[in-house]
């Protein structure tokens, strides 16, 4: 902290030294002592967490109390943030993340800089950590934008009546089958590994699921953010303890009137029916006409809920709030993705050698494409290049920039030809999307 100034400075000096002694503001790491303090803070902000979502939040297995970075003021915390990580699927890769949550200052001590100075220490933290990319979800997208972070990813949910959903399975189904094929019961303690089968099975290719290891499994069970989770069986016992003559092939996790993941085992698609047919009821039952489906922009059922009348919902903000992405560290995350630029390339049967350049905000980046493979450097354009800004190159990366609009409005200028045909190839628009499961408050 700055010293006091002496009575002799001008106003314009008492000004200068004013704003430096705001900028030299200590950030300092939370420790074990510090979370009931952190609480009591949150909850008058937020209007939560919850005692025990808060709680919960504290049993994450990733997590670390030097996790929360804090500014304090006369011994109280005045501004608190919160890094959490992960690692997120993207194609055959796995890119690790970690997620922003949290930022607040006390009213009292805004629009002094403190919400900035710890936003960039958490961006400092996070590369340290070793994330590639770090994750937001915020209602003042205007706030991070000049630190580089950029929109990506959308909302994706399906809703219908329960009562229509419920005739259009009726319809889909078999009229005269004695006895069904799949039942739906309550999951029980034990069949968490079964649980963890069937979300492993989907992951390979998804785009934004993220890794559950056993750990973090038994976390998402145990703060139950949830209502119910229902499992699909297959088999003639229903009682059976154990994995045996009845296999379970399918699950959902219901909270009030939105399923909040549902998945099938790959060659048991059909169970998805039965398990929605379950959560359509429990709707009614409690009087809960409409059931909101969230799922990925490629799931077959959305189709189910627009033929039932409903709406689907697949856009950037929704009650205004969005999702953003910043680049951490995009050179390493450019070579990371060279195995699926090879892949594409590929796919594409590109010509090779080929040479595509990046300059991001006087930033540049060259991919080559040889018959040995793909090499990245740094500080290198090529003949063939894409001029763009650090929002479009990151949602490039993503999988989350339409490039005919892009091209169109001028956001980015391609030097020749070749770099406007390849560009959409090497970085091709992907169904990101991450489950709520995952994201889910305690209420």
């Amino acid at each position: 902290m700055c010293a006091d100034v002496s009575s002799g400075n001008s106003a314009a000096t008492l000004g200068r030294k004013t704003r430096r002694r705001r900028c030299r503001l200590p950030v300092a790491r939370a420790e074990g002592g510090d979370h009931a303090a952190v609480y009591f803070f949150l909850k008058p902000i937020f209007q939560a967490p919850t005692r025990e979502e808060f709680n919960a939040s504290l049993e994450d297995p990733f997590y670390e109390p030097s996790d929360r970075l804090l500014i304090r003021r006369n011994h109280h915390i005045a501004s608190h943030v919160q890094i959490t990580h992960r690692t997120m699927q993207f194609g055959s890769l796995s890119i690790p993340m970690a997620g922003l949550h949290w930022l607040a200052t006390l009213p009292e001590y805004r629009s002094r800089g403190q919400a900035s100075l710890l936003l960039k220490a958490a961006e400092k933290q996070m590369v340290q950590s070793g994330a590639l990319i770090g994750w937001l979800r915020t209602s003042i997208p205007h706030f991070f934008r000049h630190t580089g972070w950029a929109l990506c990813g959308r909302h994706c949910y399906s809703r219908a009546d329960a009562r229509n959903v419920l005739a259009k399975l009726l319809d889909r189904g078999p009229r005269h089958r004695r006895r069904p094929r799949f039942q739906i019961r309550p999951w029980r303690l034990w069949e968490k590994a079964a649980l963890a089968r069937i979300y492993n099975q989907n992951v390979p290719g998804a785009v934004g699921a993220l890794e559950r290891t056993e750990a973090y499994w038994q976390w998402l069970i145990r703060r139950q953010a949830y209502d119910h989770v229902y499992v699909a069986l297959e088999g003639p016992e229903l009682l059976e303890l154990e994995e045996v003559s009845t296999r379970i092939v399918g699950y959902a996790v219901t909270k009030g009137e939105d399923i909040l993941e549902l998945a099938t085992a790959p060659d048991r698609h059909k169970a998805a029916a039965e398990l929605l047919r379950r959560a359509c009821g429990d709707a009614i039952e409690h009087n809960r006409y409409c059931v909101t489906l969230h799922a990925p922009p490629t799931d077959n059922l959305h189709k189910l809920f627009l033929h039932a009348g409903g709406k689907h919902c697949c856009r950037e903000s929704d009650q205004g709030e969005v999702f953003m992405v910043r680049v951490l560290a995009p050179l390493k995350l450019l070579r990371l993705l060279g195995e699926e630029f090879e892949r594409r390339a590929n796919e594409a049967g590109l010509t090779r050698p080929l040479e595509l350049g990046l300059t991001v905000d006087r930033k540049k980046y060259l991919l080559s494409l040889t018959q040995s493979g793909v090499k990245i450097v740094s500080r290198r354009l090529g003949r063939s290049y894409l001029q763009m800004n650090v929002a479009d190159f990151t949602r490039s990366l993503l999988g989350q920039l339409d490039w005919d609009a892009a091209l169109a409005d001028g956001r980015v200028a391609a030097s020749t030809n070749l770099a406007r045909q390849v560009a959409p190839i090497l970085f091709p628009q992907l169904p990101l999307w991450w489950p709520p499961f995952d994201d889910l408050r305690r209420v």
